[in-house]
């Protein structure tokens, strides 16, 4: 971004390297789960916890981001955040609705997670906030 000190460079940066190193363990793991964690093994419940480690790492990484920010960038970062709560909470509620009225949403929770993190996007392109 224009007009950014060296050190807030640093920090964005080292914050969007740490979200890509932690979704992409995500990503190994999850498929590491899927591949193996359908097998009756001890091992399956090793496979289940691996994939909440990257998650951890990603919310600790946000937060940390968070707590390095001014006032003006986090006035800028969470309207995206609050946005993308209640839109995930909405459809989150939408899904209950259906499955209590017997409407199956195969893979309903990744829905979820899908609209949450792209109207927290979507809102943080609208108040100028593209780059955390």
């Amino acid at each position: 971004m224009e007009g950014e000190s060296p050190s807030e460079l640093r920090r964005r940066r080292g914050f969007q390297i740490r979200m890509w190193v932690g979704s992409g363990l995500f990503v190994l793991t999850f498929f590491a789960l899927s591949a193996w964690g359908h097998q009756p093994t001890p091992w399956r419940w090793v496979l289940v916890v691996l994939p909440l480690i990257p998650f951890v790492w990603m919310v600790a990484a946000t937060v940390l981001r968070v707590r390095q920010m001014d006032e003006y960038q986090v006035k800028l970062f969470f309207p995206g955040l609050a946005v993308g709560f209640v839109v995930a909470m909405l459809v989150s509620v939408v899904f209950g609705v259906l499955s209590s009225a017997g409407f199956a949403v195969p893979n309903g929770g990744w829905l979820i997670c899908i609209a949450g993190v792209l109207s927290w996007q979507i809102t943080n392109l609208f108040t100028g906030a593209p780059n955390a």
